[in-house]
């Protein structure tokens, strides 16, 4: 499964990088009221999906990562994690990227159209992951993982943001059910609430944070299929 955090401290330097952007119309239109003032209310954020070819931006995404960890967030690994642990683990996320597994970042941006269709102008806010179930038996699933947000960033949305892409995207590959794992008793579990999400239950003693302690696992699923149906 996968762990998240809605928090990182800032970076020493900022990574930003200039490429065009895309937001499929249909995936606009699948967003839900929540999804849709989430997006709204963010008009000087874009949201990218990152292909296997965009290694421009690993040293912010490494940023992102290490600061999460030495935050004492749970996103399975140990404190302190090395620069290069932190790139080994994304460059094997970026040889993963594909059909069954999506990463999108969140960076501030030039215009205030609302639109995704802009430049990123500014620092590297947040990250988050879509990992679909590749059998046979489970091609309505997918699972998020690793929802990550710049601790200077906070309280501005964009962990909806992220979620509300990923969601319509995950709608638009015909998936009708999505599942993640949070560290109970976290601000994320908050968080999930707000977006509609539905708390299946919590494994006690499920894994260790950055700092060593067990803690437990909440895990929560939201049905797609009803919001589906509007694209």
């Amino acid at each position: 499964m996968f762990s998240t955090i809605l928090s990182a401290k800032p970076a020493a330097s900022a990574f930003t990088a200039r490429s065009a952007l895309m937001a499929p119309e249909a995936a606009r239109k699948c967003l839900s009221p929540t999804a849709l003032q989430a997006v709204k209310g963010q008009q000087a954020l874009s949201v990218r999906k990152l292909g296997a070819t965009d290694l421009q931006w690993l040293p912010a995404l490494c940023d992102l990562l290490i600061d999460g960890v030495h935050r004492g967030a749970s996103l399975g690994f140990l404190a302190p994690l090395s620069r290069y642990a932190a790139l080994t683990y994304w460059h094997s996320v970026f040889a993963r990227l594909g059909p069954q597994h999506s990463l999108w970042i969140a960076c501030d941006s030039d215009g205030a159209d609302g639109s995704d269709e802009r430049l990123p102008s500014g620092p590297l806010q947040g990250a988050v992951q879509l990992s679909l179930a590749p059998h046979s038996n489970a091609h309505h699933r997918g699972e998020v993982q690793r929802l990550m947000v710049h601790s200077q960033a906070r309280g501005r949305g964009i962990a909806g943001r992220l979620m509300a892409r990923l969601e319509c995207t995950a709608q638009v590959q015909g998936r009708s059910l999505l599942v993640l794992e949070a560290q109970a008793g976290s601000q994320a579990e908050a968080v999930f609430v707000h977006l509609g999400w539905q708390r299946a239950g919590e494994i006690p003693d499920h894994e260790a944070c950055a700092d060593g302690r067990l803690h437990g696992s909440a895990l929560y699923y939201k049905r797609l299929a009803a919001e589906a149906a509007i694209a």
